[in-house]
């Protein structure tokens, strides 16, 4: 339930990084894709496990994406 800073965010071949309150920016030129290939993990952290699944950039800008702690 809190932001993940620092949180490594593909989308589909695309690398960024969220900011400390868990937001990240991307731009894409047009044509914009129906979905692309969302993963992302904290990098040097074994407390998260990995997210990856196709998600619509409007399912994205909804809908925050939660990395679920491991067990």
């Amino acid at each position: 339930g809190k932001p993940v800073g620092g949180a490594c965010v593909v989308l589909d071949r695309r690398h960024i990084h969220t900011d400390p309150d868990g937001f990240f920016h991307w731009a894409i030129d047009a044509p914009v894709p129906d979905e692309v290939t969302v993963r992302v993990y904290k990098r040097y952290s074994g407390d998260y496990e990995v997210f990856e699944r196709r998600r619509s950039l409007s399912r994205i800008e909804r809908r925050p994406i939660i990395l679920r702690r491991k067990k």
